[in-house]
């Protein structure tokens, strides 16, 4: 069934206004109709059943029939992706798969060897983007809530941010990095509910070593993926596969 996306302040007990963007969606792209029925979600935790009553240019009106679990529960962990910034391109792939994988939230961040450059207004207007492109792909596997997209900020404030409880991972080549066979079996079955998992990941040409160094004087553990040479925004998915395994979320 179709599913858009509908702000709970649009709920009014058994009636729902899907307006804008989304409105236009539902008449344009999805070509419905009067009386069909579509799935809406507020992006916080509920799905809508709707069905369309009035269809106007910009708004549809419907009845809400039920309210319903989303399809895909969330994971019982947060999983946090703290994800060095990459190329446009590449870091639109990222946010999209890793919000179809699982990811709870996003912290992109900036490094010495990072190629993403600007300023105040571009970052904004990058996350801003990136936070449109993880609701999309939220609406797309059937998750009932989009992960936040954090403010841009440096690689050396983002490491100070997870708590004492937390579980930090710095996926790494380096000759430091234990298998994450071997790690993360032991690390994440000791996980209480209330405790997240950052994962740190490099950009296109990796981390210096003062920033690998700088991040497990931070407690992260250095985990290496495989034996194979990742590219950079197939790393990240590679990580997040792993830690959804050994915390049985796939």
């Amino acid at each position: 069934m179709h599913r858009i996306f509908i702000p709970r302040k649009a709920i009014r007990e058994d009636r729902a206004d899907v307006v804008g963007a989304e409105a236009r969606k539902v008449r344009s792209v999805l070509r419905l109709a009067t009386g069909d029925e579509l799935l809406a979600t507020d992006g916080i935790g509920c799905d809508y059943l709707l069905k369309i009553e009035r269809m106007t240019k910009d708004v549809v009106s419907c009845n809400v029939l039920a309210t319903i679990k989303p399809q895909c529960p969330e994971t019982r962990n947060e999983i946090v992706l703290m994800q060095c910034c990459l190329s446009s391109s590449k870091m639109d792939q990222v946010i999209d798969k890793a919000t179809q994988l699982g990811a709870s939230k996003f912290m992109p961040v900036t490094s010495e060897k990072s190629k993403f450059r600007g300023d105040d207004s571009h970052f904004k207007k990058k996350v801003e983007r990136w936070a449109r492109i993880a609701r999309t792909g939220a609406l797309q596997s059937g998750r009932g809530i989009f992960p936040p997209v954090e403010a841009i900020m440096p690689l050396t404030n983002a490491i100070q941010i997870p708590s004492e409880c937390d579980k930090r991972l710095l996926f790494s080549p380096s000759d430091e990095a234990r298998a994450a066979c071997d790690i993360l079996p032991e690390l994440l079955s000791s996980l209480e509910p209330d405790e997240s998992v950052y994962l740190l990941i490099g950009p296109e040409s990796g981390l210096s070593d003062a920033e690998r160094t700088a991040a497990m004087k931070h407690d992260f553990i250095p985990v290496r993926m495989g034996r194979r040479t990742l590219r950079a925004e197939t790393a990240p998915m590679v990580a997040l596969a792993l830690v959804l395994h050994y915390l049985g979320e796939l």
